[in-house]
C-alpha cells in the first residue's frame, strides 16, 4: 500500500508526459506543410453608357477632390515605424490610383488630387492607410459634399492574389485594383441615387464657399451653417453680373492652373517611383509571407522541442537502465536545442525586416517638391508641395486685393 502511494504521482507524471508529447507531435505533423493560395475577386468598374454621357447635364457633373491620403503613420506599429517613409509615399501613390479610376467612369467632372482638405469641392474624398504591406492593404475612405453631407465612411481591404508579383505572370493593373473599383462604384452609386436638382445645388454651394473664402463680408448671406450637424444650406444665389462674383470666378481660373501644376507634379512622381515601389512590394510581399511561414515553423520547432523534451523526460524518469536514462537525458537536450533554433530563425525574420527599412529610405528620398511655372508669370513657391498649396492660397489672396484696386505691400511675391 505504501508503495502505491509513493508511485502513484510519478505515474501520473509518466502518462502526462506521455500525453504531452503525443499532443506535440500530432500537432506538429498535422500543420507540416505550408501553402498559401489568395483568390482575389474582380469587381469591374461602372461607367457611364455612350448614351449616358451623350444626354447628361454637363452642369450637373461634380467635381471631386481627392485630398492625399493620411499615411497612417501615428498608428504603426514600433517595429515597423521605420516605414514611415514608405508610407508617405503609398499615400500619394493610392490617392493617384483612385483619381485614375474616377477617371475611367467618366461620371464625374473635374477629379483632383489635393495636398490638403480645406479648397471647396463638389465632392470631398479623404482616405486613411491602415495597413500596406505588398500582401494586403486596408483603407478607410470618407466622402462628403459641399453640403456637408456625408456620403459615406468604409473600411476596405484586399489581399493581393497569388500571382499579383509572379515573374511569369502579368495581371493588369495594379495588384489592389479592386479596391479602388469598388471605392469609385460606391461613390458613383450615391451619386446616382442624387435628383439633378440635389446636385445642382451641391454644385452652386461649393461656387458660393469658394467665394466666401476671399471675400466673408460680400457671401456670407449666402449660405447658412448648422452649428451642430455642419451642414451647410444655400440661401440664394448671386447674380450672374455680380461683379464681385465674376472676379472670384477669374481668380478659381488661375486656381485650377496651380491644381492642375499639382497635378503634373503627382503624375510625375508616380511615374518614377513606380519601378522601385512595385519592386518594394513584390519583395514585402514574399517577407510578409515568409515571416508568417518562418513564424509558423518557428512554432512548430518549439512545439517539436517540447515534445522531444517531454519524451526525453519520460525516457529518464520511467528508465531502470543507465542507457535508457542516458538516451532520456540526451532527448531532454536534443529538445532544447530545437527551442534555442526556433528563436534564430526569428533573428533571421528581423534581418530581412531591416531590408525593408533601407527600401524605405531610399524610395522616401524621390519625394521631394519642384518649383511651380505658371502660365503667365513664374512665381517661386518653396518647400513641399503642402507648404507651396497654402502659399498659393495666400497669392490668390493677394491678387484679389490687387483686382479691386487696393495695393498690398506683399505683392513682391507676385514678380
Amino acid at each position: 500500500m505504501l508503495q502505491h502511494v509513493v508511485n502513484e504521482p510519478w505515474t501520473r507524471m509518466r502518462v502526462g508526459l506521455r500525453g504531452l508529447a503525443w499532443l506535440c507531435l500530432t500537432g506538429l505533423l498535422s500543420a507540416c506543410s505550408t501553402f498559401e493560395y489568395h483568390e482575389t475577386k474582380e469587381v469591374k468598374i461602372k461607367k457611364l453608357t455612350e448614351q449616358q454621357e451623350e444626354t447628361i447635364d454637363e452642369q450637373a457633373l461634380l467635381d471631386v477632390g481627392i485630398v492625399l491620403f493620411d499615411p497612417g503613420i501615428v498608428d504603426l506599429d514600433e517595429d515597423i515605424l521605420a516605414y514611415s517613409s514608405v508610407r508617405q509615399s503609398e499615400s500619394v501613390w493610392f490617392t493617384n490610383q483612385l483619381k485614375q479610376t474616377l477617371e475611367q467612369s467618366n461620371a464625374w467632372g473635374l477629379i483632383r488630387a489635393l495636398p490638403k482638405a480645406g479648397l471647396p469641392m463638389d465632392v470631398t474624398v479623404t482616405g486613411e492607410l491602415i495597413e500596406s504591406n505588398g500582401e494586403e492593404i486596408e483603407l478607410q475612405i470618407r466622402a462628403t459634399d459641399s453640403t456637408g453631407a456625408e456620403w459615406f465612411r468604409r473600411n476596405y481591404q484586399q489581399r493581393a492574389s497569388a500571382y499579383a508579383y509572379h515573374p511569369e505572370v502579368k495581371l493588369p493593373g495594379d495588384p489592389f485594383q479592386a479596391t479602388f473599383n469598388q471605392i469609385a462604384n460606391d461613390l458613383y452609386a450615391y451619386q446616382a441615387s442624387l435628383s439633378l436638382t440635389a446636385r445642382r445645388n451641391i454644385r452652386s454651394v461649393s461656387s458660393v464657399l469658394f467665394a466666401r473664402d476671399f471675400v466673408p463680408n460680400a457671401f456670407e448671406e449666402y449660405v447658412q451653417e448648422d452649428p451642430e450637424s455642419g451642414t451647410v444650406s444655400l440661401l440664394r444665389l448671386p447674380a450672374d453680373s455680380d461683379p464681385m462674383m465674376q472676379r472670384v470666378d477669374r481668380i478659381r481660373a488661375r486656381n485650377d492652373l496651380f491644381i492642375d501644376v499639382i497635378q503634373d507634379y503627382y503624375r510625375a512622381f508616380n511615374r518614377t517611383m513606380e519601378a522601385p515601389y512595385q519592386e518594394w512590394r513584390k519583395f514585402s510581399y514574399r517577407e510578409v509571407v515568409y515571416a508568417r511561414q518562418l513564424a509558423e515553423q518557428a512554432r512548430k520547432e518549439k512545439i517539436a522541442g517540447l515534445a522531444v523534451m517531454a519524451g526525453g523526460l519520460v525516457a529518464a524518469v520511467e528508465g531502470d537502465r543507465g542507457i535508457t536514462r542516458g538516451a532520456g537525458h540526451i532527448g531532454i537536450l536534443s529538445g532544447a536545442q530545437i527551442f534555442i533554433n526556433s528563436f534564430k530563425k526569428r533573428e533571421q525574420s528581423l534581418v530581412h525586416a531591416e531590408a525593408l527599412r533601407e527600401l524605405g529610405t531610399s524610395l522616401a528620398s524621390e519625394l521631394e517638391p519642384s518649383v511651380v511655372d505658371l502660365q503667365d508669370r513664374s512665381i517661386t513657391l518653396s518647400g513641399t508641395v503642402d507648404d507651396q498649396f497654402t502659399e498659393w492660397r495666400r497669392i490668390l489672396q493677394q491678387m484679389f486685393v490687387l483686382e479691386q484696386g487696393e495695393t498690398d505691400p506683399t505683392s513682391e511675391a507676385l514678380r
